[in-house]
């Protein structure tokens, strides 16, 4: 009898620290980082998981959040989106007047990418590229059973800023007649 009392005790207490966890991640809004974001999602999934299983010792669910905290931390901040922009961005830095191609590929996750610069042009001061992407990523997301496959072709045009960043020019919406930028 006192041995489930303690237990119980012990349940309530975790499950309360839990909470206020969950709270504080909750109320840090855009300080919110991917990372965060993962490791979050990784130890909530793998938390479940152990509990589901009938894991009951409060350290070994302690050692399984963690363990799943860390795993979705990491898998979060190592994301191919990361690669594929870094080289979009310096293919983008050394593009010439022509057609020109980088690709990259993950052998260890299996994504890939391709960037294809078509024409460069400067527009006033500002050094404009014609490009098109192609992406081919499929997401390992920290949550059991979720995960997508990303597989497109894109076409735009980006204008680099004084400051060296790489801005999209927006284009006329041929059904909309709206002014429209793929990024948001």
């Amino acid at each position: 009898m006192i041995k489930e009392n303690i237990i119980g005790i012990q349940q309530k207490r975790m499950l309360r620290t839990f909470a206020i966890v969950l709270i504080g991640l909750s109320l840090q809004g855009c300080l919110a980082t991917r990372s965060h974001i993962g490791a979050g999602l990784g130890a909530t999934t793998t938390t479940v998981a152990c509990v589901s299983v009938g894991i009951d010792n409060p350290y070994v669910i302690a050692m399984c959040t963690l363990g799943g905290a860390i795993a979705g931390a990491d898998m979060m901040y190592q994301s191919d989106y990361d690669v594929h922009y870094g080289t979009f961005v310096d293919h983008m830095n050394v593009a010439t007047s022509g057609s020109s191609y980088t690709n990259w590929h993950n052998r260890k996750t299996g994504n890939s990418g391709i960037i294809k610069t078509t024409s460069l042009y400067y527009q006033g001061p500002f050094k404009c590229v014609d490009y098109d992407v192609t992406v081919d990523i499929t997401n390992p997301w920290p949550v059991i059973g979720m995960g997508n496959i990303d597989r497109r072709t894109e076409f735009g045009t980006a204008c680099q800023m004084p400051d060296g960043r790489w801005l999209e020019k927006p284009y006329k919406n041929p059904y909309t007649g709206e002014w429209v930028s793929r990024w948001k």
